[in-house]
């Protein structure tokens, strides 16, 4: 019997700037980010340009990821970050599922557990039970 472990899924909900997708400087944060021990590259010059509200947000995802990386550094889990548009149709439709009225939001494993900031502690936290609860067999 092999033992599964599927990822726990962290959301940061947050205005994002649309065309660093496509950004080579924009590795770690773009559409979707996958286990926090990846590296995270700077903003490049075009980003730069971005108001700097928007450039905030960027920051803040990054800083869920490193703070995601520094404390879980060494365990064997997977963590799968991925940046929620609230500008986007998709983005939109989720944070009215998830009833997110502020920015930024975390929502790990469907359950909103920040809005309108990021509390650290409870974060790890959530994300540390929700790890443990996720040990399916196949």
């Amino acid at each position: 019997m092999t033992v599964v472990r599927k990822p726990v899924k962290v959301e940061v909900y947050d205005v994002y700037p649309l065309t660093l997708g496509h950004c080579p400087h924009y590795n770690l944060l773009a559409a979707e980010m996958y286990a926090a021990g990846a590296e995270f590259c700077e903003l490049s010059t075009q980003a730069a340009e971005y108001p700097d509200d928007v450039i905030k947000s960027h920051q803040r995802a990054a800083e869920v990821v490193r703070f995601l990386r520094n404390v879980f550094r060494g365990r064997e889990m997977n963590v799968e970050v991925e940046m929620v548009n609230l500008i986007s149709p998709t983005g939109f439709f989720k944070s009215m599922l998830k009833r997110v009225w502020r920015r930024p939001a975390v929502v790990v494993d469907g359950v909103k557990v920040c809005e309108g900031g990021v509390d650290w502690e409870r974060l790890r936290t959530v994300v540390e039970q929700a790890w443990l609860t996720k040990n399916n067999t196949i």
